[in-house]
């Protein structure tokens, strides 16, 4: 239809669904991609690059993710969650928190 404005939106691969409504998802939970990693038993930097879409994930971490974002993995692949949810897209991380593990940094070696 040339006057729908759904086919005029950039479509986003399944992929990049996924990694948006994961960080959406996340953002809104108040984690942080160090915290949501260790819930879901990952590595933050694949969390990260996971969140980017530059990751072709596994099932099994599909399932591992849904469950430290506290949604069914079906939820994670529907392109409508952010509006269903009431997610603000316009929000990119999570309010900071102390972090998951102490600093390593010491003064004076």
């Amino acid at each position: 239809m040339a006057g729908d404005s759904s086919t005029s939106k950039a479509q986003l691969t399944l992929r990049e669904v996924f990694a948006r409504n994961v960080r959406l998802a996340r953002i809104h939970q108040g984690l942080s991609q160090e915290r949501m990693a260790a819930d879901a038993c990952l590595d933050r930097a694949f969390v990260g690059s996971m969140e980017r879409g530059q990751r072709n994930i596994s099932i099994d971490n599909i399932e591992l993710i849904a469950a430290a974002v506290g949604l069914p993995a079906h939820q994670l692949l529907d392109p409508e969650l952010p509006e269903r949810a009431g997610y603000d897209a316009t929000l990119t991380r999570a309010p900071r928190t102390a972090r998951l593990y102490g600093s390593r940094r010491t003064s004076g070696r």
